[in-house]
């Protein structure tokens, strides 16, 4: 049987240990020379080979071994034996008695093996030793290695005249006649020892209370305790082929377990990295690492997520042990084979990190690789990259969303169609209630925004539509049979107006909306809705003064031969042609003119034509039952979708806030959820959505530094809320320490008498509670309140009179005076303090 081998990076630049049987090396890494290894000298990379410093032959008595974290020059080693001697000492000490360096030696009372030895990663001078059972002795020892004697060490401590110290007794000892499988120290909070304890307990005692066990879980998992370097919550451990991570908030039950297709050999954290567990098992020539991240919800802890990723060194023989770097960021040792056998392999590895793709506040996109920066790529500079980022930023610089006049808005995001008809849409509808022209029970005067769903009524028993019915002949299309049915409704009439659509067949409002859709150039639009109004000869004016380049007087012409008789030429045409026509409108057209049977699904169902030329054509067009059908599946439809258009019929309804939910999780447009959130929907400010939108706009814009964009949008904010924020800053005085804000003194309508100071309005001088004066400027000593002279004939302005103080030595005085003093000066003017007041500005060195 080989015994173990194990291999430990040293404090020391580029030196290690390989340790096992009877014989200990300490080695340092070099170049690679021409000419080949020499004898005791290891290949550990391509570039670096090792060189021997030290061998410590005859060492058949040691079970485990630690290094002194400290260790210069030379290393300090702990070995525990098997008899239960503790010895301390140099690596040239041990390699060769005659070195005349110091040495030190521990006992346990009752002779048995170490199992476990482990320096204090804090207090190095304490190194906790684990023992095997022994009924009437502890089995966990802690000794301090710089008491007694007189010989001072630089290194290692006090040591006796003759380089070895007498055999002293442990400074704390815990576990009576139980056996420690192995111990480790916490690395943040070095009072506190994990333990594994008779092959059934995990354990954590506090040395510095030895009558309590800080916590304890019952567990076969107790082989490997290990803690993590970076963070003291989390450890782990291991039995047979299952690895265990607990959380030491909560020992009782691990919060993973990780399966291992082998019994596991090794466990460790990785030093450098936050949380990345390695593990070995038997027989294997590869390591495995797990990346275990603990996210949270708000306060919560949820479920650890792990990545699983296994490094292949490649190994002639199985991996024997492991030993992370202790300072260098992802590199790893590792050892195979048997070092009584003389075959031993090592491996200097550096472990890649995972290339992530991260996108900053400041619109660059970066590869990052662990803490090094591989390419940054700035967005703004790639043409053709629409990132919603860039957008948010340009908006807001130009104050997008702040206007009172709401079609203002458009403007800033007219090359988003959708977007701009929203802001339209929004005016329009605050306009119809205003002045009143949509009005019914469910709507107030806050309610500034219904949608259709809102304006309709579903009461079809004791409110149902007046149908109308208009044969073509009546038109004046002699060439034509059959008729058309229309519904009339008080509240269809209120909701086309939402659609931008004439009500009640006005032939003015009719006139004027195709006009401005001529001027718009929506000529193919404007004809549809002239015959969606019944206006055919309209629809033929329309297109026939299209310009020639939209090729439309065409149309015209085989509009003007209007004809639905069954046997009509123009019929026959039409409904061959029809699946050529590209223009959704053109299409909808003739589709309409061609219809049976009331059918209109062609124009309802083409996706192609304005959401609200859709409605307005249901409301004309649908009977009470299937426009309700209409307009609910058409909502559902647009809502899940996350389309803006789905505004007109939701409103600032509950609808209408899961509708701009997803509109925002398709777009990642925080800036305009947000901002049509807070004009829309002014009652729901304080419901989570809402509420969460906003803040995360204002944290957006405090990443980008917008300090005065932020400041515009909060003011906007206030306005819509109708209550007065709450003073975050306010001045309270010297002696007696209450407030003295004006602010709150209105809001408390306390009146408090004030000092008239000649040549000036009234100024609050003294404190109005115990009247003591208030403190001076320290530039023109003037108490506080008093107005700065004009100057030269430069009258003050309100701003100079401001109290201004340094955040960091509370100096302060008139606004005027201490913005004159840091033109010239970045030290404070008070006499003797050194605080550099203006280089603690941030704004002022960005400008």
């Amino acid at each position: 049987m080989t015994s173990k081998l194990e291999v430990l990076w040293s404090p020391i630049r580029d030196r290690f240990i390989i340790w096992g049987g009877d014989t200990i090396t300490s080695h340092q890494l070099v170049p690679k020379k021409e000419g080949g290894p020499t004898v005791g000298s290891y290949n550990v990379s391509k570039t670096h080979t090792t060189e021997l410093i030290c061998t410590a032959n005859n060492q058949h008595q040691v079970k485990c071994l630690d290094i002194y974290p400290l260790s210069q020059g030379d290393e300090i080693v702990a070995l525990g034996g098997s008899g239960g001697k503790i010895t301390v000492t140099y690596m040239a000490k041990l390699a060769s008695e005659g070195s005349g360096l110091p040495k030190k030696e521990f006992n346990a009372k009752c002779p048995r093996p170490c199992t476990s030895v482990h320096f204090n990663p804090v207090d190095c001078q304490l190194v906790a030793v684990g023992l095997e059972k022994y009924k009437p002795d502890n089995s966990i020892m802690i000794f301090d290695i710089t008491q007694v004697c007189a010989k001072r060490d630089p290194i290692v401590g006090f040591m006796g005249s003759n380089g070895v110290a007498e055999s002293t007794k442990p400074v704390w000892e815990f576990g009576m006649s139980e056996h420690c499988q192995n111990l480790s120290w916490f690395h943040n909070n070095s009072k506190i020892l994990a333990t594994g304890m008779n092959m059934k307990f995990i354990r954590l005692y506090d040395i510095r209370d030895l009558n309590r066990v800080v916590s304890s879980t019952v567990t076969k998992a107790a082989l490997g305790v290990c803690t993590n370097p970076k963070d003291d919550k989390y450890l782990a451990s291991y039995f047979e082929n299952q690895i265990y991570v607990w959380d030491t908030r909560n020992i009782e039950k691990p919060i993973q377990i990780l399966p291992q297709a082998k019994p596991v050999l090794k466990v460790g954290w990785c030093p450098t990295k936050s949380n990345l567990l390695t593990t070995l098992q038997r027989d294997n020539g590869y390591v495995s690492l797990y990346d275990i991240q603990y996210p949270t919800i708000g306060n919560e802890d949820v479920e650890p997520t792990v990545m699983e990723r296994t490094i292949n060194l490649k190994s002639t023989y199985p991996l024997a042990s492991f030993s992370w770097h202790p300072h260098d960021e992802n590199r790893i040792m590792t050892c195979s084979g048997s070092n009584a056998l003389g075959k031993i392999e090592l491996r200097d590895h550096s472990v890649y990190d995972r290339i992530t793709l991260n996108l900053t506040p400041y619109f660059q996109l970066i590869w990052s690789h662990g803490k090094k920066t591989l390419k940054c790529l700035d967005v703004k500079h790639i043409s053709g990259c629409g990132d919603i980022s860039t957008k948010i930023q340009r908006r807001a610089k130009a104050q997008y969303g702040l206007d009172d006049d709401l079609y203002k808005n458009a403007e800033m995001v007219k090359e988003d169609e959708v977007l701009a008809n929203v802001w339209h849409w929004l005016h329009l509808s605050a306009k119809l209630v205003e002045d009143g022209k949509v009005t019914g029970p469910t709507l107030n005067t806050s309610f500034k925004h219904p949608g259709v769903l809102s304006v309709i009524n579903n009461d079809h028993d004791n409110f149902s539509s007046e149908a109308i019915t208009v044969s073509w002949t009546d038109l004046g299309h002699v060439n034509c049979r059959g008729s058309v049915k229309f519904y009339v409704r008080t509240d269809r009439s209120m909701a086309l107006l939402l659609c931008s659509w004439p009500s009640n067949n006005d032939i003015s409002s009719i006139t004027t909306i195709v006009e401005y859709l001529e001027k718009e150039g929506a000529y193919s639009r404007a004809a549809a809705m002239a015959v969606f109004n019944l206006q055919v000869p309209l629809a033929i004016e329309v297109l026939n003064r299209a310009p020639v380049e939209a090729g439309l007087s065409y149309v015209g012409i085989a509009l003007a031969g209007f004809s639905n008789e069954e046997d009509s030429n123009w019929r026959k045409f039409c409904a061959t042609a029809l699946k050529k026509i590209a223009d959704p409108y053109l299409k909808a057209l003739f589709s309409f003119l061609l219809s049976e049977n009331h059918n209109y699904d062609c124009v309802l169902k083409d996706t192609k034509i304005a959401v609200d030329d859709r409605v307005g054509f249901a409301l004309v067009f649908l009977s009470d039952h299937k426009l309700a059908d209409y307009l609910n599946k058409l909502s559902a439809e647009l809502c899940d979708k996350g389309n803006l258009d789905g505004l007109l019929l939701t409103g600032n309804s509950p609808k209408g806030l899961k509708l701009l939910q997803n509109y925002l999780d398709d777009t990642a447009d925080i800036q305009s959820t947000t901002l049509i959130g807070v004009r829309a929907f002014p009652q729901e400010l304080d419901s989570p959505n809402v509420k969460n939108w906003i803040e995360n706009y204002q944290e957006l814009l405090n990443q980008w530094k917008y300090w005065f964009e932020r400041a515009e949008f909060d003011l906007m904010l206030v306005k819509y809320k109708n209550e007065r924020p709450t003073p975050q800053v306010y001045m309270s005085c010297t002696y007696c320490g209450k407030n003295i804000s004006a602010h709150l003194r209105t809001l408390k309508n306390q009146q408090f008498s004030r000092i008239n100071v000649a040549g000036s309005s009234n100024k609050l001088t003294g404190c109005p509670h115990c009247r003591k004066p208030l403190p001076r400027c320290i530039i023109c000593l003037m108490t506080m309140g008093t107005c700065i002279a004009e100057i030269k004939g430069i009258k003050p302005q309100s701003f100079d009179n401001w109290f201004t103080w340094c955040q960091s030595c509370r100096h302060g005085g008139h606004s005027r005076h201490l913005t004159n003093w840091f033109m010239e000066h970045l030290e404070c003017p008070m006499v003797g303090c050194s605080c550099k007041c203006y280089s603690l500005d941030y704004s002022t060195l960005a400008n």
